[in-house]
C-alpha cells in the first residue's frame, strides 16, 4: 500500500470534481429502512463514473513523468507541462499509476505495460455489497475456450474517502472444474483518504456491507485501475451498447470544452508536506490473533448467482459463505485508520457448496473475430513475459496454453 499517494491540492481538486458529478436518491427496500443511493456521471466525457476508460501509459512514460516533476521542482520557471494530461482526472490517474509502474510491478513486467484502464467507484456506506469477482477484460471473457477470463497484470484501488467498506482479497484464483481451493489468507484493506492499494488481479476480491467504517449512508469514493499489455477491449466497446445487436465502437473521449483542465503541479510539488509512504501489508507484529469463537459468518455475493467463482464452468452454481473476526477488524481500524490486515483462515472459514445446473443457459455474448484476436494476443504476451515453469501466472487453468501459443507463433 502507499499512503499520501496524491498531493493535497490534486486530491482536493479530484474530490471536488467527483462530488459535483454525484446525484443522490432515496431508496426504500422492502421491510428495510430507507437509505441514500448515489449515481455519478462525469461531465468530461458524459459517461457513468463506473465506466471503463483508457489512458496510454508505459514504464518509459512513468519515468519521464517523474523527471518532469523533478525539473518543475528545481526550476519553477520552466514552461514544460507534465506528460500527456488532457484534463484533471487524467492527471490524477497518471500521478497514481506512475508509482505502480516504477515501484510496484517488477521491471520485466512493467516494461510490457501499454496503458491503464480506470473507473471511479461510488457507493453508499453500509449498503455496498460489491460482488466478489476476478478482474478481467470483460469484452474478452469466454472468447477463448481454454481460458475463460484474461486478467490484467495489476489491479489497484485508491481510496478518496475515510468511510466505506474495505477491500477483501482472498488468496484464491480461477478454479478448475473439479477443484475447490480453500484460501489460507484473507487480506482486509480498510479505507483511508489518499491510501493506495495494489494487488494481484488474479485474486478473488470484493466487499461486504456487513463490514464498514464511518457513518452508514456516507458516500464511499475510490478509483480503481487495471494495467494491461495492450488496450483492453472493454474500453473500446461502450458498455451501454455491449448487449445490443452488435458491439458498437464508442469509446469514451474527453470533451475538452467541458473537462476541468489540469492544475499546475509545480506548485503542488513545491508545497507538498506529506510525501508518499510505501507500506507493506500487516506490518504490526504485535497484533494478537482474535478469538475464533467471536468470528462472524456472512455470505459472499458473486456474479450470476455464484457461477463466476468457477470461472471455467458457468453451469456450476455456487453458494459461498465465510467467516471473519469483524469486531476485531473494526477495533484495529479504530486504533490504526486505513490499516491493512492479513488474517489466517482455516478450512472451515471458507465454505463452498455447488451443483451443476444443467438447465442454466447463460446469455450468449456476441463474440467477433476481434475479441478472439485480442484475447489471443493478451495471452501470448503473458506467456512471453513470465519465466518458464511459473504456473501461477495467468492462465492457471490450462498449463498447455502457453506451449500451444508459443509453438504456433514460431
Amino acid at each position: 500500500t502507499i499512503e499520501n499517494i496524491l498531493p493535497s491540492k490534486l486530491l482536493s481538486a479530484a474530490l471536488s470534481e467527483i462530488r459535483s458529478s454525484i446525484t443522490t436518491t432515496t431508496i426504500t427496500p422492502n421491510k428495510d429502512s430507507p437509505y441514500l443511493k448515489q449515481s455519478c456521471t462525469l461531465v468530461r466525457d458524459g459517461g457513468a463514473c463506473g465506466d471503463e476508460r483508457w489512458i496510454d501509459f508505459t514504464h518509459e512514460d512513468a519515468l519521464r513523468y517523474h523527471d518532469d516533476f523533478k525539473q518543475q521542482n528545481t526550476n519553477m520557471n520552466t514552461s514544460e507541462k507534465p506528460l500527456i494530461e488532457k484534463d484533471l482526472m487524467e492527471q490524477v490517474i497518471l500521478h497514481i499509476s506512475k508509482y505502480d509502474l516504477v515501484h510496484v510491478l517488477p521491471h520485466y513486467v512493467s516494461k510490457h505495460v501499454k496503458g491503464v484502464s480506470w473507473r471511479i467507484l461510488i457507493s453508499t456506506t453500509g449498503h455496498n455489497h460489491q460482488v466478489f469477482h476476478y478482474d478481467s477484460d470483460e469484452a474478452t471473457d469466454y472468447a477463448m475456450k481454454d481460458v475463460p477470463l484474461i486478467t490484467p497484470v495489476l489491479s489497484t484501488v485508491t481510496y478518496l474517502s475515510d468511510s466505506g467498506e474495505p477491500t477483501l482479497i482472498l488468496d484464491t484464483s480461477q478454479l478448475t472444474n473439479d477443484t475447490i481451493y480453500h484460501p489460507t489468507n484473507a487480506y482486509v484493506s480498510m479505507p483511508k483518504k489518499n491510501k493506495h492499494l495494489a494487488f494481484d488481479s488474479r485474486l478473488f476480491h470484493g466487499s461486504s456491507g456487513r463490514l464498514f467504517v464511518g457513518k452508514e449512508g456516507d458516500v464511499r469514493i475510490a478509483i480503481g485501475t487495471n494495467f494491461h499489455t495492450q488496450r483492453s477491449l472493454e474500453t473500446i466497446y461502450s458498455k451501454r451498447h455491449r448487449l445490443m445487436k452488435q458491439y458498437v465502437h464508442r469509446p469514451l473521449e474527453v470533451r475538452s470544452e467541458e473537462a476541468t483542465p489540469p492544475i499546475d503541479m509545480r506548485e503542488c510539488v513545491a508545497e507538498r508536506e506529506d510525501e508518499p509512504v510505501i507500506k507493506p501489508w500487516n506490518t504490526d507484529d504485535n497484533v494478537g490473533d482474535p478469538l475464533r469463537e467471536n468470528w462472524t459468518s456472512f455470505q459472499i455475493k458473486t456474479n450470476h448467482q455464484g457461477r463466476s467463482f468457477f470461472a471455467s464452468d458457468r453451469y456450476k452454481k455456487s453458494n459461498i459463505t465465510m467467516q471473519l473476526p469483524i469486531d476485531w477488524i473494526l477495533e484495529q481500524a479504530r486504533h490504526d485508520m486505513g490499516c491493512t490486515l492479513s488474517i489466517t483462515l482455516e478450512r472451515s472459514d471458507f465454505n463452498v457448496s455447488h451443483h451443476r445446473d444443467e438447465n442454466y443457459r447463460p446469455k450468449p455474448k456476441i463474440r467477433n473475430k476481434e475479441a478472439k484476436l485480442v484475447a489471443r494476443e493478451m495471452l501470448l504476451k503473458r506467456c512471453q513475459i513470465y519465466p518458464d515453469g511459473l504456473l501461477s501466472m495467468n492462465p492457471p487453468l490450462n498449463v498447455n496454453v502457453c506451449p500451444q501459443l508459443l509453438g504456433s507463433n514460431r
